[in-house]
């Protein structure tokens, strides 16, 4: 609602002037006005009560004989000469018992009147009413007639005879009322106008100089300065004038000299801008070379990966093949270094290739249930078995915080790869002493843990100074190391970025006279698996470890599990400990050193326990490797443990304490699974016949009918004429690659479902997303492994899905293509539109996410979240679309508060929809791509 007064502020001051004038005049007249109105107001109504009054008490008094003796002329006379006044309109006479009896006038018709004792005026809207008691005083003229009276006697005796009303009319007052009204109020606005008019010509007198200043101002900021030299004002604003003159000059001035300046900026500004669209152009130039160098490096990057891969293919693979049968020693070791040395390029390969990954933003975790504590076993296990000697002795501990689960939700490969990256080095840099790897637990919540690892060693250590270049890439500590111990200058810097892309960090403390300990946190999801604490065995051990550390970590995981210990440090001590406690002691764990006198002692020790006190023996052996120089003591023992020893491998050990160890898989139930396959009919297609001739002698000996092709179009020429049960498909060749020869065999109806498998050097996630989308069923990664190629035939042989169904099952709650489609009417072209405009930004998209994460601006990402989360809707993208809901609704009502979670799915649901972009059966696309092939 409005209010009704003027915002007095945004009057001009003409008006202003105007109103300081006119207001108090006004006010004044008003006041004056509304004085002689009350005051004329009351003269009237005072004077009509007194007249009536007045004439009452005279009626009351001439009419008291009348009605002594009854005189009715004599009443009407005197009620005659009261009407004969104006503002009377009746009178009445009543006796003493209140009824009339005589009146003139028109009286009005109202219910009795109430008959004072004593005078009393009444008023209504439109008349008065004037009552009197009339009385009769006995000392009146009639004695005079009465001879019986004592004229001496002078006492008035009072009596009440009756009473008078008469009632006076209030139209000529009213009409008198309004009279004097008009002509006051016709006084009033005729001065009040008087005064407007004095006031609107004095207040333009006073405000027009000013007005024409504040026009000449206003001209002078716009910058018309002759408007300012022709003003004229009276002759009060002379110096006004001149000075503002003198003004009008400086400012034309200092306006050339502006106008000057800004014209040269200008110029300048412009030259600025030439040079800089030529830079612009430069720049732009520039970054398309980098990104085109940026791709070229990644296809050299492919190509290095398969022209290095696919030659290394072929050595594993013969390397294997001729492990089989070797059974001198030191051919078997000229081939175990063979394969030795090509597992060390591969591993080097697949630095470099993760380092470009990172540096391209294109490496992404994965998300599985893994065993931390069998990965960290199977870590040690391996590192073992590849960087101890027989000159290096290292202990190689674990050590797990009570409260740490074994089970968590994970990228597993990417965690083996930190953990093996640090223990690693940590074995190679250490000489003598341990390493041992701590695990705890940093923080939780109801989802996420945060695990904190130790990576602890008592090697060479590295000096302050020097500790800077460890992160750096292709950098080492010393030029000379290097040359020792080998190595890229990729692992740690590798191992720094997985680290912080599972939201943790790394550091280290060295000392190089103490060795040097790694400590870095990552996150991970908690597991719904339970690990299930095993039965307690109850039994009694005897332990000979020369190494204090491993018999403590030894005598700690044996007394979790019910068997208690009795440690020793040599064998003349257990031997002793033995001939006391023979009858008390279960088994016995002997740890064995690699030489001569060690292993004597030890077969001695084996069979004076089994033969006299038919005590079982469990042997642990570091390096692994000299185990198959002393093949009869695997004879003679219980079990043998490599170390460092797996919790679950040396459960095992005791539960089946006497029993051999079963080292060979079961020749009977491997040859039922390759019956399954035997006469199956494969197209193997690669240019390099090195490694179609490896598949050669992998599957024809399992019963396989292999068909060789070189080229792409040879595997179509050969698929037109014969049925092929599934096909090996190489992806680089010439003339054409193999995703190429996939389209035009998807084409062929007896091939839409047939199996094909990729064997490709090519290790990229969107090569790989590529390939899927291609129409193959798979791929494997050379070098390929001989049981792992034989798996995958059988896997995919038995499964009887189309190939549109596995792809459907892979876009099972990530895309709905009919929900795209029925949104446009079918359109496919509109729906493909809609969805690529989507898809190519939400990698932009997601950045943004993460920085305004990382920045707490609630309200930027809840835009953001919005926009994709409006446009998900229309596209089919049903996971994006609900996890957008969810964080979208989550930001709203809780702000950033445990938001972290919530993104991060939002995050992993756009990652999974880009992964799988390229499977959607568009049939648009695939007849697109199919034309162009």
């Amino acid at each position: 609602m409005k209010t009704p007064f003027v915002n007095v502020s945004s009057l001009s001051l003409n008006s202003k002037l105007f109103w300081v004038l006119f207001t108090p005049a006004f006010i004044v007249s008003l006041l004056v006005a509304i004085f002689l109105l009350s005051t004329r107001f009351s003269d009237l109504n005072r004077n009509l009560h007194e007249q009536s009054r007045h004439i009452t008490e005279q009626v009351s008094i001439t009419s008291a004989y009348a009605i002594v003796f009854s005189d009715q002329n004599m009443m009407y006379r005197i009620l005659q000469n009261a009407l004969n006044n104006p503002n009377i309109s009746s009178v009445q006479l009543f006796n003493s018992e209140q009824k009339i009896i005589a009146e003139l006038g028109n009286a009005s018709t109202q219910d009795r009147p109430f008959f004072p004792e004593k005078n009393e005026i009444t008023e209504y809207d439109d008349r008065l009413e004037s009552i009197t008691a009339i009385h009769y005083t006995s000392n009146s003229l009639d004695g005079i007639f009465n001879s019986q009276t004592d004229p001496f006697n002078t006492q008035d005796q009072r009596s009440l005879i009756g009473w008078v009303k008469i009632e006076s009319n209030k139209a000529s007052l009213r009409l008198e009322k309004y009279q004097y009204s008009s002509l006051v109020i016709f006084t009033f606005l005729l001065f009040n106008i008087a005064m407007i008019l004095c006031a609107f010509h004095t207040s333009k007198t006073l405000t027009q100089p000013i007005n024409k200043l504040a026009s000449v101002l206003g001209k002078l900021v716009k910058g018309q300065f002759s408007t300012a030299k022709l003003m004229k004002l009276p002759a009060e604003y002379t110096s006004i004038q001149r000075d503002l003159l003198d003004l009008t000059e400086r400012l034309e001035y200092h306006n050339e000299e502006l106008v000057s300046g800004i014209e040269q900026s200008t110029e300048d500004i412009r030259r600025s801008l030439d040079s800089m669209e030529e830079k612009s152009a430069q720049l732009h130039i520039a970054n398309r070379e980098a990104m085109e160098s940026n791709r070229l490096k990644s296809q050299f990057l492919a190509n290095i990966s398969h022209e290095v891969r696919t030659p290394l293919n072929a050595i594993l693979g013969y390397t294997k093949t001729l492990q089989k049968d070797i059974t001198d020693p030191q051919h078997r070791l000229y081939v175990d270094t063979i394969e030795q040395s090509t597992n060390s390029l591969l591993a080097i390969i697949g630095d470099i290739l993760d380092f470009s990954k990172i540096e391209a933003g294109k490496l992404s975790l994965e998300s599985n249930h893994f065993n931390l504590k069998t990965l960290i076993d199977d870590v040690y296990q391996t590192l073992s078995i590849n960087l101890l000697s027989k000159e290096k002795q290292i202990d190689l501990v674990p050590e797990f915080g009570l409260d740490v689960p074994e089970w968590f939700i994970g990228d597993s490969t990417r965690v083996r790869q930190i953990i093996t990256n640090l223990i690693g080095n940590a074995i190679k840099f250490t000489h003598q002493g341990s390493v041992r790897t701590r695990v705890a637990i940093a923080t939780e919540n109801d989802q996420d843990i945060s695990l904190s690892f130790q990576i602890i060693d008592t090697g060479i250590g590295i000096a302050e100074n020097k500790i800077h270049r460890l992160f750096k890439p292709f950098s080492q500590v010393d030029t000379s190391t290097t040359r020792q111990f080998g190595g890229t200058g990729l692992g740690l810097v590798i191992t720094k970025k997985l680290v912080e892309q599972m939201n943790g960090k790394i550091e280290i403390s060295s000392d190089p006279s103490i060795g040097s300990t790694f400590r870095f946190t990552i996150t991970l999801k908690k597991s719904t698996k339970i690990k299930s604490d095993p039965t307690p065995l109850e039994l009694h051990t005897l332990i000979l470890e020369p190494s204090s550390t491993y018999k403590s970590y030894l005598n700690n995981y044996l007394n979790s599990i019910g068997v208690t210990c009795s440690t020793c440090s040599d064998v003349e001590q257990t031997v002793a400990l033995l001939n006391k406690q023979h009858d008390k002691i279960d088994a016995i764990l002997l740890s064995v050193i690699p030489n001569e006198q060690s292993i004597c002692e030890i077969r001695e020790l084996i069979m004076y326990s089994t033969q006299q006190f038919s005590i079982p023996c469990i042997l642990m052996i570091q390096p692994p490797g000299q185990i198959t120089h002393y093949p009869d003591l695997k004879d003679i023992c219980s079990d043998v443990l490599l170390k460092p020893i797996s919790h679950d491998r040396l459960y095992h050990a005791l539960q089946h304490l006497g029993m051999s160890p079963v080292t060979t898989p079961q020749p009977q139930k491997i040859g039922a699974q390759r019956e399954k396959i035997k006469g199956l009919s494969v197209l193997a297609v690669d240019d390099s016949p090195i490694n179609l001739q490896l598949l050669n002698h992998w599957l024809i000996p399992i019963g396989l009918e292999v068909t060789l092709a070189y080229s792409g179009q040879q595997a179509i020429d050969l698929a037109m004429n014969k049925h092929f049960d599934l096909i090996f498909m190489d992806i680089q060749m010439p003339e054409m690659d193999g995703m190429e020869a996939t389209q035009h065999l998807r084409q062929l109806n007896a091939y839409k479902n047939t199996p094909i498998i990729a064997l490709t050097a090519h290790a990229l996630g969107s090569e790989q997303q590529q390939m899927l989308s291609s129409g193959m069923n798979a791929y494997l990664t050379k070098p390929i492994d001989e049981d792992v190629l034989i798996s995958t035939i059988e896997k995919w042989c038995a499964n009887t899905d189309s190939f549109q169904d596995q792809v459907n099952a892979k876009l099972i709650g990530i895309f709905d293509l009919e929900k795209a489609l029925s949104i446009v009417d079918g359109k496919e072209e509109i729906a493909k539109e809609m969805f690529d405009m989507l898809a190519d930004s939400l990698s932009a998209e997601k950045k943004l996410i993460k920085h305004h994460l990382e920045n707490k601006d609630t309200k930027k990402l809840i835009e953001v979240v919005h926009r994709i989360h409006g446009a998900s809707k229309y596209t089919g993208t049903v996971n994006i679309a609900r996890n957008a809901n969810f964080l979208e609704t989550h930001l709203k009502e809780l702000g950033m508060e445990d938001a972290e979670g919530v993104t991060e799915d939002f995050v992993e649901a756009i990652d999974e929809l880009l992964a799988h972009r390229q499977l959607i059966p568009w049939t648009q696309s695939l007849d697109s791509s199919t034309t162009k092939a």
